[in-house]
């Protein structure tokens, strides 16, 4: 059969097309930093991006045992160095961080007919280039990408032309035993980085999406997915006290989102993969007025929307809502087709 044939096939050097997905450079390191800047995220909603072998190198740099390192200066300046450090391979550990998978790093497992579902090979290392890999635990299960038969053929058949790329969301996988994350190979040339899988994606060499496991608002913004088509809705708002409203009232409230797209499409001209929800507060004043408008959750990780929103919710009038009432409403940004 088509799909097992091509699922059997280990990640070798494939011929590329025209149009194949970029491969990514081999840059084995020949010294080894006590600290490598400009890989940690700078905060727990952002993911950092890890480019190649050169970018796991330097991750793994961030991720090494601080024991294992000898610092440069006097008795004071080593253990200042020392401590220093040791936070960043804290911070580097708790991080999330994406990345690109060529199509000659990784393979599929097999096809599961019954819940049509294209499986991961996870079994063997993902190859970001030479010298360089990670690696998912072998209890953890494979992930699956949801497509019909016809399109996981077209898959197969795509990365086997070099032509698919696979994008990936991840955080290092702590040990108890050891803290140097990473496994250094032949000198330190090969590096090798046990990971736990947040979301995956197949991706053309333009970008556009194939298929996505796993993935949800952070993992489609996280994994660089462009929003296509932005739309703000609103799902399930509430009284102040969890109360369900009425459906005439979950009606109304639509024009907070109305209101709130603008907000969304400017954010969009910088953060063109920006999703999440805000959960917008406020108090129903004469006319059915948004009166004290605040931000009480946001998965959206930007002020200036959050702002915005709330600044345009001042201007709304909500029909049929009580005075005095207290509302809480769910604003979903996203694409129309997710």
């Amino acid at each position: 059969m088509a799909l097992l044939a091509g699922c059997a096939t280990a990640p070798t050097a494939e011929p590329v097309g025209e149009r194949a997905f970029p491969a990514q450079a081999a840059a084995p390191p020949t010294a080894r930093p006590a600290v490598a800047p400009g890989i940690v995220p700078q905060s727990r909603d952002e993911a950092a991006s890890v480019e190649g072998p050169e970018g796991l190198t330097r991750l793994c740099e961030a991720l090494r045992d601080e024991a294992s390192l000898t610092f440069p200066g006097n008795a004071v300046e080593q253990a200042r160095a020392f401590e220093a450090h040791a936070q960043r391979r804290q911070t580097a550990l708790a991080g999330r961080y994406v990345t690109v998978v060529p199509a000659s790093g990784f393979a599929f497992r097999n096809y599961d007919l019954a819940e049509r579902k294209l499986l991961l090979d996870t079994e063997r290392g993902l190859v970001l280039g030479d010298g360089a890999e990670l690696s998912v635990p072998s209890e953890d299960p494979a992930p699956g990408f949801a497509v019909g038969p016809d399109l996981a053929d077209r898959i197969l058949s795509q990365r086997t032309e070099g032509k698919l790329g696979l994008r990936l969301i991840f955080r290092p996988s702590g040990s108890q035993l050891r803290k140097d994350t990473c496994v250094w190979l032949g000198g330190g040339r090969v590096v090798k980085l046990v990971i736990d899988l947040v979301a995956a994606a197949l991706v053309s060499p333009e970008g556009a999406v194939v298929a996505r496991a796993n993935a949800g608002d952070y993992a489609d913004a996280a994994l660089g997915i462009p929003v296509r088509s932005p739309q703000v809705v609103v799902s399930k708002p509430h009284t102040a006290n969890g109360k369900d409203l009425p459906a005439s009232l979950v009606a109304a409230l639509a024009v907070l989102a109305e209101r709130a797209q603008p907000c969304y499409e400017r954010v969009l001209l910088v953060r063109p993969a920006l999703r999440g929800t805000v959960v917008l507060g406020f108090r129903v004043g004469a006319g059915g007025r948004v009166e004290a408008p605040r931000i009480e959750m946001s998965s959206l990780a930007d002020d200036a929307v959050t702002e915005c929103v709330a600044k345009a919710a001042v201007k709304v009038s909500i029909p049929g809502a009580s005075v005095g009432q207290r509302l809480s409403v769910p604003l979903h940004f996203r694409s129309a087709e997710e």
